[in-house]
């Protein structure tokens, strides 16, 4: 199981959070041991790992989540994580993966990952903002909690986005702006998301071309995943700039 990565059968069905809700952390120390070992969640701050394959370094960091309601309100109790870093800075980014995958045991729909890209195609990333500094991170939207028609509203699932940035960035009146700039101009939009994807398109082809397979499906799945995240790095990135 890749730890930046969430499963769920069916939106708008199950477990809030889909399979997040983890109480403790399976692991080994290399890929030839044997035993598995646990540890509590609740022993845990951070976990760092490393890909034995490739030797990139990853990190998880625990928060106290707090999801954004229709009110454009932030809850007041949330759901303790354990939430895969994306991007390091001021405000971090986190995210989890979410994958449809092709049947490993008869179902049209897995809700099993076993690590093969090729079989998996990414539906969204789900998004968690937070200082370095803090124990609890805001989710501007759960989407394993949406119905399918909730997606075609996405205006109103963009309104929590702005109001997340709102909290986690509410001790800079100068970032307070640009968030309320980026409001005023539907800056979360599809519009945004496409030209994003028009600017990655060239690079993503050039990549793939002569690849077949698990290789062109990472490569798929790389420029997929940061397509996703990369509309909710601009404000972080203002506020790297106007904040102290």
């Amino acid at each position: 199981m890749l730890p930046d990565v969430a499963t769920f059968s069916f939106m708008g069905k199950g477990a809030k959070y889909a399979n997040l809700d983890r109480k403790e952390v399976k692991f080994k120390s290399s890929k030839s041991d044997t035993q598995v070992q646990l540890i509590s969640v609740s022993d845990i701050k951070n976990l760092i790992y490393t890909n034995e394959d490739t030797q990139e370094t990853s990190q998880l960091d625990k928060r106290l989540v707090k999801e954004i309601n229709n009110d454009l309100e932030m809850e007041s109790e949330g759901k303790v994580l354990m939430l895969p870093l994306m991007q390091k800075g001021k405000i971090n980014l986190y995210g989890y993966r979410s994958m449809m995958c092709r049947a490993d045991f008869g179902d049209n729909v897995s809700s099993g990952f076993n690590g093969n890209e090729d079989n998996c195609q990414l539906t969204y990333v789900m998004i968690y903002l937070s200082k370095p500094d803090e124990t609890f991170a805001v989710a501007p939207v759960d989407y394993s909690s949406l119905s399918p028609l909730a997606l075609f509203n996405m205006k109103t699932l963009y309104k929590k986005f702005y109001k997340a940035y709102d909290i986690v960035g509410a001790d800079c009146p100068e970032f307070l702006k640009k968030v309320d700039e980026a409001r005023q101009s539907d800056y979360f939009s599809n519009k945004t998301f496409k030209e994003n994807k028009r600017e990655s398109e060239a690079e993503r082809k050039a990549l793939i071309k002569g690849k077949k397979g698990a290789e062109a499906s990472r490569i798929n799945m790389k420029f997929r995943t940061e397509l996703f995240i990369k509309m909710y790095k601009k404000l972080l990135d203002d506020y790297e700039q106007t904040c102290h």
